[in-house]
């Protein structure tokens, strides 16, 4: 089983040293960030299950770099921390998905390790049209090519429009003609909404099984486009 990875958020100095020290007691894996513009910069691709940040990083950080704070906070187990001599660590969960637990233990074992990793570039949405061609069985000659367009869409994912009959779990392949890399990728139906319900648009939710990482970077520079 992999250990749990999570990115520690600090400043060089006493405080970050003093937070290494007290993760050597935990069975997780831990990255290092100086600042949360690095984090942004250089782990943006890395799937994690939860973020330390220090506080005093934190209140220095630039306006931009606190909203990317709340992205996280939105998105992942999150404990900003703070450190004294006197008094040790203190720890104060933040979000959604970080219990209410007081300790680093409780947080990585109630919080983190029942989080599945995910990548900050994941997070990162764009409700702009994509024309997508949708298959069932790319190895079948008789497999039914489906014309549509992906919705709300991230690396991670994306909701697809479509009339068909889906269930959860169900496979299929999809196409994405916006991207330079047209191979089809494979995905998973997480959910499903039939023709017919009223005031929704019938379709699918779908979690991506096989996006390279050439077409990850394509879907992202969509993203941050201002058009597609």
């Amino acid at each position: 089983m992999e250990k749990t990875r999570i990115l520690l958020i600090a400043a060089p100095g006493e405080s970050r040293g003093a937070y290494l020290q007290v993760l050597q007691g935990f069975d997780v894996e831990c990255d290092v960030a100086e600042s949360l513009h690095d984090v942004v910069r250089e782990h943006s691709k890395v799937k994690y299950s939860g973020f330390l940040i220090d506080i005093p990083t934190l209140l220095r950080s630039s306006a931009a770099d606190k909203a990317e704070a709340n992205l996280l906070s939105d998105n992942f187990p999150v404990m900003r921390l703070s450190h004294k001599s006197a008094e040790g660590v203190r720890c104060i969960p933040t979000g959604k998905f970080s219990g209410h637990g007081s300790t680093l233990g409780e947080f990585f074992t109630e919080s983190c390790q029942n989080f599945t990793a995910r990548s900050l570039r994941g997070t990162k949405r764009a409700n702009k049209v994509l024309n997508v061609l949708l298959n069932r069985d790319i190895n079948s000659k008789n497999s039914h090519m489906e014309k549509s367009v992906a919705l709300n869409f991230s690396e991670e994912g994306c909701f697809l429009y479509s009339v068909s009959r889906w269930r959860k779990g169900d496979t299929l392949w999809i196409a994405i003609m916006e991207l330079e890399d047209k191979t089809p990728i494979k995905a998973e139906v997480q959910w499903a909404v039939p023709w017919g319900i009223k005031s929704q648009m019938p379709g699918i939710g779908v979690n991506f099984l096989s996006l390279s990482e050439e077409q990850a970077d394509q879907i992202e520079a969509i993203i941050r486009a201002k058009k597609v």
